[in-house]
């Protein structure tokens, strides 16, 4: 109830609207019922509030003898159906479409990266002037073929700007929480790396990712050891690393494209 109370709490106050609980998922929407400006940015900055008030939440389950949690929340900006559906017996104000799927599908993802917030690329290009995001890699979900291009956001830009949108689309986010041991590692690895440390993080990161998407993987490994050495614990770099170990292999095929056959 403490967790609920507080992720709904911060949803609403960035502007969001709170669909429908989904035993503990959390789903929401941004831009809707009422045209909302900026609302990528909405979405995004809420998420990161969500995990720093995890971490709030964290330090009280100890001595309230309660297990700790962790969550895990997919973003897509799409245009989708909203309104009233049901029938005389009941209805219900929420969002359909296959960009609704894509925000559950992402929120998925989030376990084999070991991330806690991953977007599409349509709420990264509406959201990226207000924070630092990294691309984790092109996907595939679950019952869709297209390629979709993902990114972590990290951290909130010292200087924002705001980005232009249409009122056509909508964000809609899923949260998910998994009870389990945990504590402040749910935050994204690299936060309690030193600047140093997280300079060469991404450089590193980013030169593998680069390689990887080419199709060179020996470049890519190469960068993604370098940049495990730096962040032993960090998702998205473990994963990497394991495929270009394994596209690797005699007799596969590599493409760049990262797919994902279960839900």
């Amino acid at each position: 109830q403490d967790y609920l109370q507080a992720m709904c709490k911060i949803i609403v106050e960035s502007g969001g609207t709170l669909d429908k609980f989904i035993g503990d998922c959390i789903m929401a929407l941004w831009n809707a019922p009422r045209p909302m400006k900026d609302h990528e940015q909405a979405a995004v900055g809420a998420a990161l509030d969500m995990q720093a008030q995890l971490v709030e939440l964290h330090k009280k389950c100890p001595k309230d003898g309660i297990p700790t949690v962790r969550f895990r929340v997919g973003i897509n900006t799409d245009a989708v159906l909203v309104g009233n559906f049901g029938c005389e017996y009941r209805i219900s104000y929420t969002a359909l479409g296959d960009g609704v799927n894509l925000a559950s599908r992402l929120e998925a993802a989030n376990k084999p990266f070991g991330t806690v917030t991953l977007v599409a690329e349509s709420t990264r290009n509406g959201a990226q002037g207000a924070f630092a995001f990294r691309s984790v890699g092109f996907i595939t979900v679950p019952g869709k073929s297209s390629v979709v291009v993902v990114y972590e956001p990290l951290y909130r830009n010292a200087h924002s700007t705001s980005a232009s949108t249409d009122a056509s689309l909508r964000s809609t986010v899923e949260i998910s929480q998994d009870t389990a041991s945990a504590d402040e590692s749910v935050l994204n690895s690299w936060r309690m790396i030193p600047r140093h440390g997280l300079d060469e993080l991404s450089r590193r990161y980013q030169e593998g990712m680069r390689a990887f998407v080419a199709g060179d993987l020996p470049s890519a490994e190469q960068a993604f050891v370098i940049a495990a050495e730096v962040a032993p614990e960090d998702g998205p770099t473990k994963l990497l690393l394991e495929l270009c170990r394994e596209g690797k292999k005699p007799g596969v095929r590599w493409d760049g494209v990262i797919r994902f056959e279960h839900k």
